[in-house]
């Protein structure tokens, strides 16, 4: 049933291809401010939802604002349903209560968190400073809790903070983990990076929900080098976190739609090393080879190469020697290295080896 919960999860999801081009996809929602766009992605989930099931739909709104711009919501859904851009640009402009229920709803399904989430430092901050300069445009009494989210950039004092962690010498205590925890879902790239490497100087193993959330910033996040710092901080701990469970959820992301899901999958795997040798994964990983995107090709490459001798199979270095002939440069020379690599590894081998001992190549089934 349609709640606050769903909603918010919703707006998140149509919130995932701002992080890619923010202008962009302003345009292709057809607003012209980011303000009109934002109230477009938090409406439309409840402008589906009041189709199927209008009463949830209805009490869920309800729960968050009432009034008369709440009312018009819900007296103009069927419209909206069709024409919510055009009508929430214009409307936004003209109507103070719409403009005081589409605050409310902004501020209790954390829109602008969930916005500012997805953007590297730089466009967080062109984020934060147009979205002030549109609201100034009304009464300076409207969006009052807009203007105190928007006013203090915040990142830096929280990065800071949590790079005094260093003093500590990997020492955490249980409030420094839960600060880190909250630092890998903060809304400035800045501070989820630092909260990544942070992590990864702690001398203990890090509980459960901690490794879920590195993991999904590793595998997710839109800031490539956040990405990067996760990644590398899984596999400083991975002697200590690398279960089974963890692995196969890995392998399953390898087969993921998004080229970046499929790649940063890949990169974590060969931070994990001969960890994530399981015939299993290697077959995977040997498919990506052919991917579309050059950059999980090159990954792919890299990882087979960082596992080591349970993927020095035959079927490897043969997609290897092929990958050689690639036209993308990194790719080219990810082939190069990891061949090299395995077929070192391979020569190391002892000649009287029983042929049960020998790298083969796994069955895919």
């Amino acid at each position: 049933m349609f709640d606050q919960e769903i909603w918010r999860t919703r707006v998140a999801e149509r919130l995932n291809s701002f992080a890619r081009n923010p202008r962009q996809d302003i345009q292709i929602a057809g607003t012209g401010t980011v303000l009109a766009y934002l109230a477009v992605r938090t409406l439309e989930p409840f402008l589906d939802a009041f189709q199927q099931e209008p009463v949830a739909a209805v009490l869920a709104l309800a729960q968050m604002t009432q009034g008369i711009g709440a009312d018009q919501i819900v007296r103009r859904a069927s419209q909206m349903r069709y024409q919510v851009s055009h009508l929430i640009e214009r409307e936004l402009r003209t109507r103070a209560d719409l403009r005081s229920a589409i605050e409310q709803l902004f501020v209790t399904l954390n829109v602008i968190h969930l916005a500012r989430q997805r953007l590297n430092s730089s466009r967080d901050e062109w984020l934060r400073l147009t979205l002030l300069q549109e609201i100034d445009a009304f009464d300076p009494h409207e969006f009052s809790q807009l203007r105190r989210l928007l006013q203090d950039p915040g990142w830096q004092s929280r990065y800071e903070t949590i790079r005094s962690l260093r003093q500590r010498s990997g020492n955490y205590s249980a409030a420094d983990l839960v600060m880190l925890h909250d630092g890998l879902s903060d809304s400035a790239s800045h501070v989820r990076s630092a909260a990544a490497r942070m992590l990864g100087q702690f001398a203990g193993t890090p509980p459960n929900p901690l490794v879920k959330a590195l993991t999904k910033v590793a595998l997710y996040d839109c800031d490539l080098e956040t990405r990067y710092a996760a990644a590398r901080t899984l596999g400083a701990l991975r002697d200590r976190i690398a279960s089974p469970q963890l692995i196969d959820d890995l392998g399953i992301c390898l087969k993921h739609q998004d080229s970046f899901v499929r790649s940063a999958a890949a990169q974590i795997l060969g931070q994990f090393g001969e960890l994530a040798g399981t015939p299993t994964l290697i077959v995977n990983l040997t498919a990506l080879i052919n991917d579309s995107d050059a950059y999980t090709r090159e990954t792919a490459a890299r990882t087979l190469g960082r596992i080591g001798a349970a993927a020095a199979t035959s079927s490897v270095l043969n997609a290897l020697t092929r990958a050689m002939e690639d036209g993308d440069a990194n790719v080219h020379e990810a082939a190069v290295d990891s061949l090299t690599r395995l077929r070192k590894i391979r020569a190391t081998l002892p000649l009287n080896l029983p042929a049960s001992k020998l790298p083969s190549d796994p069955i895919e089934v």
